[in-house]
């Protein structure tokens, strides 16, 4: 929960800042998302399913955890505020919209390029494999689309 902040401040200026921020919830932090809004008018939309322990399958076949966490409810009033933002319609389909642009990629990245996990070790070599996992998924994309345009 602390790259919130981080994250959003990494932006360049040049590129201008964004007024609203998509997050899931393992960027779910108080403090953050009070900076975010208050002092950087960014307006946050971030789950917080971790914390009340929301279930989003409709079917779970699996057998019950032998040793379930106990369910932490919420006590802060800005995470308390960010769940029922996210319960409204106009909160869920706004949210609804990381479905469409991030976790795509990612989809795209694990299952059509197959990749699962850095191979290399440092920081060094794993930003060069990443740069190479994302070099060849937009060289996909830019051959998907020359098919595309040629009919």
């Amino acid at each position: 929960g602390n790259q919130l902040l981080a994250a959003y401040r990494s932006i360049p200026d040049e590129l201008g800042k964004p007024t609203a921020q998509l997050a899931d919830a393992g960027y779910l932090n108080g403090e953050a998302i009070s900076q975010l809004q208050e002092e950087e008018g960014c307006e946050v939309y971030c789950s917080a399913h971790r914390e009340d322990a929301h279930n989003e399958r409709r079917y779970d076949y699996r057998p019950p955890a032998k040793s379930e966490r106990p369910v932490r409810e919420l006590k802060d009033p800005v995470l308390i505020a960010m769940r029922d933002k996210l319960a409204t319609e106009e909160g869920k389909a706004i949210y609804k919209k990381r479905a469409s642009t991030v976790e795509t990629v990612f989809g795209i990245i694990k299952s059509v390029l197959g990749f699962r996990g850095f191979s290399l070790r440092g920081l060094e070599k794993v930003s060069g494999e990443w740069g190479l996992v994302c070099l060849s998924l937009n060289i996909k994309r830019l051959h998907t689309l020359k098919i595309a345009m040629m009919g």
